[in-house]
């Protein structure tokens, strides 16, 4: 990856690209591997977008209509799901998900931020689904019996109404983190629908994890004992790698001396994990309630953003 992102990446988009590879990279030597591979995703795909965008050249608009007619739309081509971990089938949900959607896009954005953007779009709208196909042919030891995972469209819109709520008295400040648990929130509702429901509890959860430096200082420090001693509550015969990529977040958040890193480890024990335990349990009953019609109002910038 360094390889590639050095021969396609112009020099001033390098600096996210490394960033990324470079936490994917302590990850894997601190045998946290589902992080790995969740942080490896965005430079794989960055890098083989740069390289389509430079291998298709510079095109006049009717050229670049044709290229996006021709290259199509992209499917997934990993497989069934259910062969490797739930986490691996969640990550690679999730970039499928994007792919028909970040393809669909690039033509207005070809139209809106010229030729070279809506070539970079449409490169990554199929680079995620090689990601995807490469996750899943992995050779992968058996994790053990899946949980009953369901929709979760209850605990979305609940979410989404705390979110709201807490949006509407935040600081300007905060609102790059609002957004980008926003855009997680809006994947694992996607997801949910299309019945990817590995990969919308894995954006649901990530959603929570990115959305806990808003709410304020954690009830108490993470700490390897307590980190270790939520393992243990859950079955080891069954697979839980989604609980398990969030505890490998929590694991580099208490070596990093980042904020929100810090305060995203305590909240992998204090939220996610029983949002975890809440979502793989049997749907709570609901009351039908004779509430008013509501109103969603969407504005669109950029898919999942």
């Amino acid at each position: 990856m360094r390889s590639q992102i050095g021969a396609s990446v112009p020099e001033s988009e390098r600096a996210a690209l490394l960033q990324r590879l470079d936490r994917a990279e302590a990850a894997l030597e601190a045998q946290r591997t589902y992080q790995a591979l969740y942080l490896l995703e965005a430079p794989y795909d960055g890098a083989a977008a740069f390289a389509f965008a430079a291998s298709s050249g510079a095109q006049p608009p009717h050229a670049f209509v044709k290229k996006w007619t021709e290259v199509g739309a992209p499917r997934p081509h990993s497989g069934k799901a259910g062969r490797v971990p739930a986490a691996v089938d969640a990550v690679a949900e999730v970039a499928e998900n994007r792919g028909l959607a970040t393809y669909q896009a690039s033509r207005p954005y070809a139209e809106d931020s010229g030729i070279e953007a809506g070539l970079y779009y449409l490169g990554e709208s199929h680079a995620v689904m090689n990601y995807a196909a490469f996750l899943r042919a992995g050779k992968w030891s058996s994790a053990g019996r899946r949980p009953p995972f369901r929709s979760i469209a209850s605990e979305l819109a609940a979410f989404d109404r705390e979110m709201t709520t807490r949006y509407e008295t935040m600081e300007r400040a905060n609102h790059p983190t609002y957004i980008r648990a926003s855009a997680a929130l809006k994947q694992a509702r996607s997801l949910n629908e299309h019945g990817a429901l590995e990969g919308a509890l894995f954006e649901y959860l990530l959603s929570r994890y990115l959305f806990a430096p808003l709410r304020g200082p954690a009830g108490a420090d993470a700490t390897r004992e307590r980190i270790a001693a939520a393992r243990a509550t859950l079955p080891a015969a069954e697979d839980h790698s989604i609980a398990e990529l969030f505890f490998e977040f929590a694991e580099e958040g208490l070596a990093s001396d980042g904020a929100d890193l810090r305060r995203g480890a305590s909240s992998v024990l204090e939220d996610v994990l029983p949002a975890y335990r809440a979502a793989i349990a049997p749907a709570a009953p609901t009351a039908s309630a004779n509430a008013g019609a509501a109103v969603t109002i969407t504005l669109v910038r950029w898919p999942f953003t």
